[in-house]
């Protein structure tokens, strides 16, 4: 896939926070060392950088324990967990859902890739991010997504253990062994960079039970836009400085690059080699959203220049004028 920043919709965070909320966790502070806002609360559905999630969750299981995505996944309802409400429990067997969450994959993550197929009365479920995370943060989203798998298959009734086989890279300190508790002796370190997981046809081919099915009106994540769009690593940054600009968060490089997960080396030559520049395109999105707010009366010119990171109005007027010849008033009250 072409170089992009990695998103997620908010709600997969949620679980995380509630968990840290019953632990007496500042959720408002575990957020801003990440630089996330209250944004997966108030607007779950709106999506946030990966890195800055998958940041939380490390932090986290620093501070917890390494286990920790498998107790949080462990503790929390079902209809809480990222896309199992949504499209898991519309499913007739563990298999049919699997089957519905990797359809729904490019509406949920930019960058989470998994599969699945049936091998001689077992399944091979593989899942890997393509971005490249440090060893730490990348086991620690793999944890998560192996208890998530886990938790699919538990919904039907299996007993423990699921998996017949759990290949997942080592946490560069504790290995593996923090997860035998969860999986028994069937957890293997591998050098891959993603989970292999193994899975009798017996256990993701058990029916769920009437209630499980019935208990939401299934409706697929697929109803909004994928969060693989764009051609471009250039679509991909004015993209993210318009979630930034929508969510009233300050538009910097400092923090896209942050977002992005590389050196702002890498990231200004991955511009230029499309042949454009942070400023071009953080103008072109500021201009963009200046001509549709000024045509919304109710906010003020100053009121604009602060939503869209200038230092000042009359930074901002100046920037204006640069694109239409005229200030923003006179603008406003021309007749289109």
């Amino acid at each position: 896939m072409p170089a992009a920043i990695p998103l997620i919709r908010g709600f997969a965070l949620l679980p995380t926070l509630h968990w840290l909320a019953d632990e007496g966790v500042s959720i408002e502070r575990a957020l801003a060392e990440v630089d996330l806002s209250l944004s997966p609360i108030t607007h779950p559905f709106r999506p946030i950088p990966l890195t800055r999630v998958a940041a939380l969750l490390r932090n986290a299981a620093r501070e917890h324990g390494p286990d920790l995505p498998c107790r949080i996944v462990s503790k929390t309802s079902s209809l809480e967990i990222a896309m199992l409400g949504k499209v898991a429990l519309g499913a007739r067997t563990p298999g049919e859902a699997l089957g519905r969450i990797v359809a729904a994959l490019p509406y949920y993550c930019s960058h989470e890739q998994v599969s699945f197929e049936r091998k001689a009365g077992q399944y091979v479920v593989r899942e890997f991010f393509a971005h490249r995370f440090d060893p730490e943060t990348q086991h620690t989203l793999l944890q998560y997504a192996t208890a998530m798998i886990d938790r699919v298959l538990g919904m039907a009734g299996s007993p423990s253990p699921r998996f017949t086989k759990i290949e997942i890279p080592p946490h560069p300190e504790h290995k593996v062994e923090h997860l035998r508790r969860w999986f028994g002796d069937r957890v293997i370190e591998t050098k891959s960079r993603g989970i292999t997981v193994v899975i009798k046809d017996c256990v993701i081919e058990r029916a769920y039970s009437r209630a499980a099915r019935n208990r939401l009106n299934p409706r697929a994540l697929n109803s909004g836009a994928s969060l693989r769009g764009g051609d471009t690593f250039s679509d991909s940054v004015k993209a993210f400085l318009n979630l930034m600009i929508e969510g009233d968060e300050a538009p910097s490089m400092k923090r896209v690059v942050a977002a992005a997960g590389m050196s702002a080396r890498t990231f200004q030559r991955q511009l230029k080699e499309e042949g454009a520049s942070f400023s071009d395109l953080l103008a072109d999105v500021r201009r963009s959203e200046t001509l549709k707010r000024l045509s919304e009366h109710n906010l003020t010119i100053a009121a604009i220049a602060n939503e869209l990171g200038y230092s000042d109005q009359a930074t901002f007027t100046r920037a204006f004028r640069r694109w239409t010849g005229v200030p923003p008033s006179r603008f406003r009250t021309t007749p289109s």
